[in-house]
């Protein structure tokens, strides 16, 4: 094997890492960064595969005859997608620096009709000779327009980024990080591309065959695709873990704003309530509250928001702290529920709504005192009876249309009773199957734990819908609110 064979295999070898690399780093674009084929990097990416392909296919064929047709083909597709190459990466770097041309003729002149020109000598250069030529040995002659017209386009398209990154690095140096950080890396990019070329032109002793452009571009594209690519990347981090830390305080706020899981009211050693919930998100839409409205009266409630995530929580605050409100000022729970669905119809352009359920406890009485809107039917279990549903609904969701007047029911409770209000995220969680939960297993719990605290009964409503899910995720807000009297 000759030197000149050496050389060749090795620059071959070059080529087809280069390639390999280029496709390692489109797959990462792909996958890992998340961006679509047609973004600019992407088809930059694309692009360098293909003319390093062309390259490779088009010295692999040289100096044979036979294969005349394919060489003319590889020489062709490697002027074609190098040139789409430099189109693609100026308008790219335009675009960053907020440059790109917006009017149709603009772009004609810059990137359509060198094209065209381009693909038409592509064409025609096996009868005109002006592009490319191969000659009777089999081998692609580069011809006058390769060297002038093509890579005067090539330089145009590519080194005009160098001038232009060194103006915007001190012209916004103090103003624009970001821009400051693409600039230099087109900058790096830019002296990168010919210097590798230099070299390249030294080792191979500044033969023909080695003029082509492919290897130093792919090399530097590497380092371009790297460093946006990663500083992106971090970036959209720091974003996340911003958005993670909201969400973390919102998280606690919201909580904080619920209150105890287990209050307890001195005046009122007869009843027991207690609480629980979990959150799908980090925030939630579900809510929760209890409190006491004067000496005899108590009032608590369940509520269940449309959506997930911070819009609902968002609604939740609202909707919970009108309900405190209206429940310290008015006389029933229809009142309440019509003044609040009232106030929260209003300006309501997101279209968000709520499904609740309010109960008032007279505790001399022990009637109770409720409106449905709209919400998940609540369980009553009376002592020595099976588990029932509170049938009733006096209305439709609050927020919903804000000339809705509800009504409300009334329920004589004794010793032993029970009544659990809960959201819809407990008897519609679903196994692997996509079987839901449902109001029976709800029941067979509920009556199981009639004898033990509301605590207990809460627990094994959660472990029996975390066991019947099965590891499935929770796709929904958990609320159980239970009432207890002794």
């Amino acid at each position: 094997m000759t030197l000149s064979d050496i050389v060749n295999n090795l620059y071959l070898e070059m080529l087809v890492t280069a390639m390999l690399l280029i496709g390692i780093l489109l797959y990462n674009n792909l996958v890992l960064y998340r961006q679509k084929l047609r973004a600019p990097l992407s088809l930059m990416l694309v692009f360098a595969i293909a003319m390093c392909a062309f390259e490779i296919i088009w010295d692999v064929c040289s100096g044979h005859p036979c294969l005349k047709l394919l060489i003319y083909f590889s020489g062709c597709g490697y002027v074609v997608f190098f040139l789409l190459f430099g189109i693609y990466y100026n308008r790219y770097i335009l675009d960053r620096f907020g440059l790109l041309p917006k009017k149709k003729w603009q772009n004609m002149i810059l990137y359509i009709v060198p094209l065209c020109i381009m693909l038409l000598l592509c064409v025609t250069t096996p009868w005109t000779k002006w592009l490319v030529w191969v000659d009777e040995y089999g081998v692609l002659q580069e011809m006058v327009l390769f060297s002038t017209l093509f890579y005067g386009l090539l330089i145009f398209y590519i080194l005009s980024s160098v001038p232009l990154a060194v103006y915007y690095v001190f012209k916004e140096k103090n103003k624009n990080p970001s821009v400051v950080k693409t600039a230099y890396s087109m900058i790096v990019f830019g002296l990168m591309a010919p210097t590798i070329f230099l070299l390249q032109i030294s080792v191979m002793k500044w033969d023909s065959d080695y003029l082509a452009l492919s290897l130093p571009i792919a090399i530097s594209l590497v380092f371009l695709v790297t460093h946006v690519s990663t500083r992106s990347l971090m970036e959209t981090q720091s974003q996340v873990e911003a958005v993670e830390t909201d969400l973390r305080i919102a998280a606690k706020i919201q909580a904080d704003a619920l209150p105890p899981v287990s209050p307890e009211f001195a005046e009122h050693i007869d009843l027991q309530l207690r609480a629980s919930m979990t959150t799908a998100k980090e925030v939630g839409g579900d809510f929760y509250d209890y409190f006491t409205i004067d000496e005899n009266r108590i009032c608590f409630l369940i509520a269940d928001v449309s959506g997930k995530g911070t819009p609902a929580a968002l609604f939740m605050m609202t909707a919970k702290t009108m309900i405190k409100d209206y429940a310290l000022t008015h006389s029933d729970t229809a009142e309440i529920f019509t003044a609040v669905n009232s106030r929260l119809s209003e300006n309501n352009k997101t279209g968000m709504f709520a499904t609740a359920w309010i109960g008032i406890l007279d505790t001399r009485t022990m009637i109770l005192q409720y409106t449905n809107a709209g919400h998940n039917y609540p369980v009553f279990l009376r002592r020595g009876e099976s588990c029932k549903l509170l049938k009733k609904v006096h209305g439709v969701f609050l927020a919903g249309f804000d000339d809705t007047v509800y009504r409300f029911s009334e329920l004589q409770m004794a010793s032993g009773d029970r009544l659990l209000l809960y959201t819809d995220g407990v008897t519609e969680a679903h196994n692997k199957s996509q079987v839901l939960y449902g109001t029976e297993k709800l029941f067979k719990v509920l009556e199981a734990t009639s004898e033990e605290s509301g605590e207990k009964a809460l627990e094994g409503i959660f472990k029996d819908v975390s066991d019947f899910a099965n590891g499935e995720p929770q796709f929904d807000d958990i609320t159980m609110l239970v009432l207890s009297i002794k």
